[in-house]
């Protein structure tokens, strides 16, 4: 599953040419893409000539790559590994570049052209410097190392100083930090070359933040897809997705949904009971249970949904395999499911296992709704009456209907009501084609079979709509593609 990590924060920065299309990929090491702004595609670098860059091109580069841009006059830009920018348009003889992720070094040559560099937190004026940047992709914190020349550094409130050479300056939200002097040990690791950033794509982070992570986390990514549609209100979205394995025992998907005025994302981060095989479908086949008990099982996992102001998380922790037909709960007796070996779905004549979890919540801007917890250490409680807190105080005061109010289209809502019924949450489930129409029932008419159910979803997307009474009347907009759950094996 591609890794996507950051997406942080804008660092309009540099380009200080008079004509946008005076910049070019001079040279690179190991993997470097780009992609013109007119197109959604991204393309490999390739050696046989110099990439030419014009106002909205974006470039970006894989762990253990770089790439040095050269710009008008002799200036240069050197992007460090696991990095991304993206050249803006420029105005007034003003150039600037947004950085989403990773690191840069600039030489920028003496010349009457104003060059910015922007951050979330800062602005960096330069007309002739040796300096570098770095942007905190989950603080959007935002660090200036000045090596020669002087640099005029503003922050959003408004506050301005001119940095002295051999000196850097961290820029927070809350303005302007004190200078300090650069080590000499920083110095040389500086010349050595730029460290790899490590962060992930998460809750509580900016737009920016997410796809500088992303952008990041997509180089270790073992299945990637990506496109653009139209979702069920005719808006156009870019839709980006991974799944990446952050630790040996992990696995995670990540979805991106970009719209002209909005970010939506998803991500689903499971941790296993022992270390995953190579081939990932292997272990997240049985996800959803088996009549053998599994060699692979969850002991945890979290789940994350966010427009980048508002957000659902579920955590659920102690999983462990229990033979659903042959303990005292039977709401979870299962009598068939769908074997992959013969793509058919199969009765069950005897013990069928699943993972269930001790531990469970789901909270909505941090609002906790529902969760449960076992009875005793051990013992299997799995969602009964019982066990089940919540601030609304139990199962008594939480309710579900669910309906299809379209009739012959395949929307199904979902309306969660917790307390008196002031507070609640509803969930829009669409499939829809790529141009935004929704799918009726009887395009599923008779689909039955493991190779028919895949077919068929190809040809399919998946939005759902959240909206609850946490979310101050904003609402959080996925589209998912199911190629990529066919792929890795979560969709079998």
């Amino acid at each position: 599953m591609p890794n996507l990590k950051y997406i942080i924060p804008t660092i309009t920065a540099f380009m200080l040419m008079q004509n946008a299309h005076c910049a070019y990929v001079a040279s690179y090491k190991g993997g470097v893409e780009y992609k013109k702004a007119s197109s959604y595609e991204w393309k490999r670098l390739e050696a046989a000539a110099a990439q030419q860059l014009a106002g909205g091109d974006e470039v970006r580069t894989k762990s253990a790559s770089t790439a040095e841009i050269m710009l008008d006059a002799g200036s240069m830009i050197r992007l460090g590994p696991a990095s991304a920018f993206k050249l803006s348009d420029e105005n007034s003889g003003t150039a600037s570049l947004e950085l989403y992720v990773g690191r840069l070094r600039a030489w920028v040559k003496k010349f009457a052209a104003k060059l910015e560099v922007r951050t979330p937190t800062a602005v960096c004026s330069v007309r002739g410097t040796e300096f570098s940047l770095e942007v905190d992709p989950q603080t959007s914190h935002t660090r200036v190392d000045l090596f020669r020349g002087t640099l005029a550094v503003r922050d959003n409130l408004g506050n301005e100083l001119l940095l002295q050479e051999g000196r850097r300056i961290s820029v927070t939200p809350e303005g302007l930090g004190v200078p300090q002097q650069i080590s000499k040990a920083l110095e040389n690791e500086r010349r050595a070359g730029m460290e790899t950033l490590t962060k992930e794509v998460g809750l509580a982070m900016s737009k920016e933040a997410v796809l500088g992570a992303a952008a990041s986390e997509i180089k270790l990514a073992e299945y990637q897809q990506g496109k653009s549609l139209i979702d069920v209100f005719g808006n156009r979205v870019q839709l980006e997705e991974y799944v990446m394995r952050p630790a040996a025992d992990q696995f995670k998907l990540v979805v991106l949904n970009k719209r002209e005025s909005r970010l939506d994302y998803f991500f689903y981060k499971g941790t296993f009971n022992a270390a995953l095989p190579a081939d990932l479908s292997l272990a997240l086949k049985t996800l959803g249970g088996a009549p053998q008990s599994p060699s692979w099982w969850l002991t945890a996992y979290q789940t994350g949904r966010s427009n980048t102001i508002d957000t659902v998380e579920e955590n659920a922790s102690g999983g462990h395999t229990v033979d659903v037909n042959g303990n005292l709960d039977t709401s979870d007796d299962v009598a068939s499911w769908f074997d992959s070996a013969t793509d058919l779905y199969v009765p069950v004549t005897g013990a069928f296992y699943k993972t269930l979890f001790d531990y469970y919540s789901i909270k909505y801007n941090g609002t906790q709704t529902y969760a449960w917890v076992p009875n005793a250490p051990g013992v299997q409680s799995y969602l009964s009456s019982d066990v089940t807190t919540s601030i609304y105080g139990g199962n008594a005061n939480y309710a579900i209907d669910s309906s299809f109010p379209d009739g012959t289209f395949l929307h199904n809502r979902i309306l969660e009501t917790y307390g008196t019924g002031d507070d609640f949450t509803q969930y829009d489930n669409y499939i829809i084609d790529n141009d935004g129409k929704p799918a009726s029932v009887t395009d599923f008419a008779g689909v039955t079979s493991g190779p028919q159910y895949k077919e068929a979803l190809l040809k399919w997307n998946f939005q759902q709509v959240i909206a609850s009474s946490f979310f101050g009347g904003r609402k959080i907009d996925l589209v998912v593609e199911p190629k990529i759950l066919i792929q890795s094996g979560l969709v079998q």
